[in-house]
This record gives C-alpha cells, structure tokens and sequence, in this order.
C-alpha cells in the first residue's frame, strides 16, 4: 500500500470522491484483497471511533489536547515568510524546463551512473527514500499515470542540496521521457507541513495532474507489471 492509496480510500469513505473516481475504486476493490482488507479497517475503526463517541457533545481533553497551539503543534494557519527573488528566479526557470528531454541518450547509462530517466524508467514509485543520481542528486518516483493523451507520465521528487523539485515527466513513443511540468517544491513530511485526505495542492504538478491524468494513479502490481514489460500497454 502506497500513500497515495490510503488517501484515495479516506477520500472514499469520507465520500469526497466523484462518481466516476468512485466507481473505479470499487472496481479495484473487488480485484484487490489487500485494498479491500484496508478499507475493511478504515470502516471498522470509523465504527468504532462512532461507537465510542455517541451520544456525547463534548471533545474528549486528551483529543482536544492534540488541537490546542501549544510549542509541537504547528497552527493550520501559518504565514509563510517571504522568498527571496533569487528563488522565484529558480521556480521560474523550472518551468520553462518543461517540455524538454530527458537525457535523451538515457539508454547508455549504466546502474552505477543512472540518470533521472533510468530511474522513471525502471523503479517503482516509492513512499519513502531516494534513488541517487550519478550528479549527486536524489530522486524519488511517487506515482504513475496514464495520460489522456495515452503515454504514461510519473511524478517524482527530485532533492539536489536545498533545493527540491516536484514535477511530471511522461514517456514518449521512442523510449525517451519528457518532462511535462517542473516546479519548486517542499519536501513531504517536514515539520511544518499539515495535510489532511484530500487537501489540494495549489501549484502547477496538481493542476497538471487533475487535468490531464486520464485515470486513478496505478496500483503497485500495475505499475511493477509495466515496468516489466518496457511501459508497453
């Protein structure tokens, strides 16, 4: 089970989900026990958590703890200080980036000096960790798509030094990856980062995403059975 699987099936049970999204969940659901067996859990601990709290109209402390500003929770709301202009320079500048190749010779590289299109290539998306780069930098495949234009596109994280970018390459008839958008980002999981299911990100990966994905992102075992077969469909 990837991250994007358990937000995918909050977002169902919570019914924030359209009707067309919906119903190709419950079509994976009945191809997929391990899907299946976690929305299982989701609606019992919903059940229960209902269970324990009826007929109450007051929020336990030790919940209501967890909410109140205090030194280790960070507010909802936080004013984020000022980039310097240098940095919207960089955001600027990745965007222009999109539309170019990747490494259009990726086929010559090598396992001890992969490039970021090997890595689209052949590595399955990942919830944690880094694939390293032969320039040093460190990527991470997050999920893979079938595009309305029927390529298959991946989005990825891409670490080098300070600096993170999140963006959307998508393969091409010939083998090659094109990078279809690139924006600065931060990294997931910073300690100043909240985000419930189904919280939206306003940037223009997401955009790109919900525009042009043509389906739900794949499952693991579609994906590795991709990857297995040269992303041939």
């Amino acid at each position: 089970m990837k991250d994007q699987e358990y937000e995918l099936l909050s977002q169902y049970v919570d019914g924030e989900l359209d009707e067309v999204t919906a119903q190709r969940v419950r079509a994976r659901l009945d191809a997929e026990p391990a899907l299946r067996e976690t929305l299982d859990k989701l609606l019992a601990l919903n059940a229960r958590l209902r269970e324990t709290f009826a007929g109450t109209d007051t929020v336990p402390e030790s919940v209501a703890a967890m909410v109140r500003p205090s030194s280790n929770v960070v507010p909802l709301t936080r004013q984020r200080p000022a980039r310097p202009a240098w940095q919207y320079a960089v955001a600027a500048s990745l965007v222009a980036a999109a539309g170019l190749l990747l490494t259009p010779q990726w086929q010559t590289s090598t396992p001890s000096s992969p490039t970021l299109a090997t890595v689209l290539e052949s590595t399955p998306s990942m919830a944690s960790g880094w694939a390293s780069l032969a320039n040093g930098e460190q990527v991470r495949p997050v999920l893979s798509f079938s595009h309305i234009d029927g390529s298959w596109c991946r989005e990825y994280l891409l670490k080098a030094n300070a600096a993170s970018t999140r963006g959307v390459a998508c393969r091409l008839d010939d083998g090659q990856w094109q990078v279809r958008v690139a924006a600065a980002a931060e990294l997931p999981g910073s300690s100043a980062e909240f985000r419930p299911a189904g919280a939206g990100d306003a940037d223009q990966v997401a955009d790109y995403l919900a525009d042009y994905s043509a389906d739900i992102a794949l499952s693991a075992s579609e994906e590795q059975r991709l990857i297995e077969q040269a992303w041939l469909r």
